[in-house]
């Protein structure tokens, strides 16, 4: 986004200097830029401003519960209030992205935060759960796996039916009936590598399905 605007990173470090009201050093910003740092919410906040864009354009889908309530423009005492927490219990939460909340906390969480399911599950400490559930049902029979997916993701079951059976037929596709020698091989590793990514397979059939 900086490039397509022609600024360079001191420009756009100098910009944000401006709206944080404190130094901002470029050497920061590269490191936003190659993913080796992550800003706060107040920095992406400082940063949207100084390349003239919102929080979500930089942000994208929230992956964790300090990016829903950043693209939201809410504070942590407005957040923790709604889901009925104190503001040092909810700020933890934020710290370490993990959600212990109780069934009403929950209900008011998604009413305040509306997180993405992959940023629920995330914060519930479940993907790695959800990935071997998933990894069972596209190479097994995938319908005695909707309801232990619906616990854990919080999607109607019906999605969560047609996403596991669209799941199933692609991974059936990676046909290796047959083949032998490097075309074996490549097929091998195709399939090895949908399941490493299964999880965000489910999650880009959901949101087409959302859409």
């Amino acid at each position: 986004m900086r490039e397509q605007l022609g600024l360079t990173r001191g420009q756009v470090a100098r910009a944000v200097s401006a709206f944080q009201g404190h130094p901002f050093h470029p050497d920061t910003l590269l490191a936003w830029e190659r993913g080796t740092e992550v800003p706060t919410d107040r920095q992406i906040n400082a940063l949207a401003a100084a390349l003239w864009c919102s929080p979500g354009d930089l942000v994208g889908e929230p992956a964790t519960l300090l990016q829903c309530r950043t693209l939201l423009g809410l504070t942590v005492e407005q957040v923790a209030a709604g889901v009925g927490m104190t503001r040092d219990r909810y700020a933890e939460v934020e710290r370490r992205n993990r959600w212990r909340g109780s069934g009403r906390q929950t209900q008011a969480l998604f009413e305040v935060l509306r997180p993405p399911p992959a940023c629920f599950v995330g914060a519930c400490g479940r993907t790695g759960q959800l990935r071997v559930l998933l990894r069972e049902a596209v190479t097994g029979w995938w319908p005695n796996y909707v309801p232990p997916v619906a616990k854990i993701v919080p999607v109607a079951p019906a999605e969560i039916r047609r996403a596991l059976e669209q799941l199933h037929l692609a991974y059936q596709r990676i046909d290796n009936h047959g083949r032998t020698g490097a075309a074996a091989e490549a097929v091998e590793r195709e399939a090895l590598a949908f399941l490493d990514r299964v999880d965000e397979q489910l999650w880009r059939r959901l949101r087409t399905q959302g859409a």
